[in-house]
């Protein structure tokens, strides 16, 4: 498997930690099996203070947006990986989720959820493509309307990618959606990058073939250049996007330089 994708498996073993505290923010009750060993040792391996504590903020944020947008009947995942939603979400009957990631990603999942049991709430639809390719034609054979407007949620995904490629994907998201849809994820901040506190999980990442290629501190203006308006950005530990689970409160003022910082958003296309 590809090592990004390989990545999937340590998300969904600090999913399983969220989900394993009496307090948990989310229950994702198939997060442990879909981890397995492999993604326990790399959690193990990548778990740099705050690190879970993120991945649990980003989880709960962008369910969340999900629920409030149950208005858009259209859901896509880019970049899926082992995410769980369309089994622990409540979704509401019309809803059709379409899960794009790489073709041996999906296909081990499918195999893992259909083991476990899983119930999906909506209509899920995997979509094995590669994102630097032609996965819009694979959509649309799968189904997807780009006439609806849809919500799009970019997971984990865009510092592993180069900018100049993370700039191409967005634009084409934009391109082809209809008016009125949403796009939500993360970002990395430039500052990810260099910081000194970063280096060590940097180095590792690099060791495994999964680097950080791509941070921005200037978030709005890098979505705006992709045909996307943020209408909502906050860094863990703001109301909204804290949920008791930041260690390092308040969080840091925008302009202080230096220190890792992660961004959720929400934007449209209007």
């Amino acid at each position: 498997m590809h090592a990004v994708s390989a990545t999937a498996r340590w998300t969904a073993a600090a999913r399983a930690k969220e989900s394993r505290r009496d307090d948990a923010i989310f229950t994702d009750d198939l997060a442990e099996e879909l981890a397995g060993e492999e993604g326990a040792t790399l959690f193990a391996r990548y778990d740099n203070p705050g690190v879970g504590e993120f991945i649990a903020i980003r989880t709960r944020y962008l369910d969340d947006v999900i629920s409030v947008r149950s208005d858009l009947t259209q859901v896509i995942l880019l970049a899926a990986g082992l995410d769980t939603r369309s089994v622990r979400l409540p979704w509401p009957p019309e809803t059709v989720l379409y899960e794009i990631d790489q073709a041996d990603l999906l296909d081990d999942k499918d195999k893992r959820l259909a083991e476990l049991g899983a119930r999906h709430g909506c209509v899920r639809r995997p979509v094995g493509a590669d994102l630097t390719g032609a996965w819009p034609e694979a959509l649309r054979e799968a189904g997807w309307d780009p006439s609806a407007p849809t919500l799009w949620v970019v997971e984990g995904l865009l510092f592993y990618i180069p900018e100049p490629d993370a700039r191409v994907l967005l634009r084409q998201v934009a391109e082809i959606s209809a008016p009125g849809s949403v796009l939500a994820g993360d970002l990395l901040s430039h500052q990810s990058m260099i910081s000194e506190f970063s280096q060590e999980a940097l180095r590792r990442l690099t060791e495994d073939g999964c680097p950080w290629l791509f941070g921005t501190d200037e978030p709005e203006e890098f979505l705006s250049g992709c045909g996307w308006r943020v209408t909502e950005l906050k860094t863990p530990g703001e109301e909204g996007a804290s949920y008791d689970r930041w260690p390092w409160n308040p969080p840091l003022p925008r302009d202080v330089m230096g220190f890792p910082r992660n961004f959720l958003f929400i934007a449209d296309n209007g």
